[in-house]
């Protein structure tokens, strides 16, 4: 029973998909590229995943059934659909930020090349987008980025996604 418990409760991971499809949202802007077909495309995927999350948590719960305890015991076949869900939604989704963020996402020089007075200037110069989005803003996005797909922020948002509250086998 706990872990019905437990899998209807992966909707907090769509409030960690809200940040990255703001994120990716944000670059393709700094990017100049908003506008452009398949950018809105990757973005609408982005949100039709995230929200497959939300309704499937919703639904175990809404389907919930009283226990002769007196609690609420949440619609088991529903939360293992969330689960499952968050075993591969987040993945894509990271997948589709990666690309929308482009290769700066791993290639971005380090603060240490923007501090320096030979290499920063250079830097700025050619880093420079759209004139609403400062070369900073958009390290700071692409970082973001980095961080939530990559780096220490992967942990929580897609490995625990995966083996959080059993492995993926275990939903089946």
């Amino acid at each position: 029973r706990f872990t019905a418990y437990h899998r209807r409760s992966y909707i907090c991971k769509a409030g960690l998909g809200d940040v990255l499809i703001g994120a990716a949202a944000t670059i393709a802007e700094y990017n100049g590229v908003s506008r452009a077909s398949h950018v809105r495309d990757k973005l609408v995927e982005m949100a039709y995943l995230n929200e497959n999350i939300v309704g499937t948590s919703l639904a175990a719960s809404h389907g919930s059934q009283a226990t002769r305890a007196g609690n609420f015991q949440p619609d088991v076949l529903m939360a293992n659909v969330c689960k499952h869900n968050v075993t591969r939604f987040p993945y894509e989704m990271a997948r589709l930020a990666q690309d929308l963020a482009g290769g700066l996402v791993v290639t971005l020089p380090s603060d240490q090349d923007f501090a320096s007075a030979i290499t920063g200037p250079l830097l700025r110069k050619y880093l420079a987008t759209v004139p609403e989005a400062s070369v900073d803003n958009r390290r700071r996005i692409l970082r973001l980025i980095e961080n939530m797909t990559m780096g220490r922020n992967a942990v929580g948002y897609l490995t625990e996604s995966l083996h959080g509250a059993g492995s993926p086998q275990a939903q089946r």
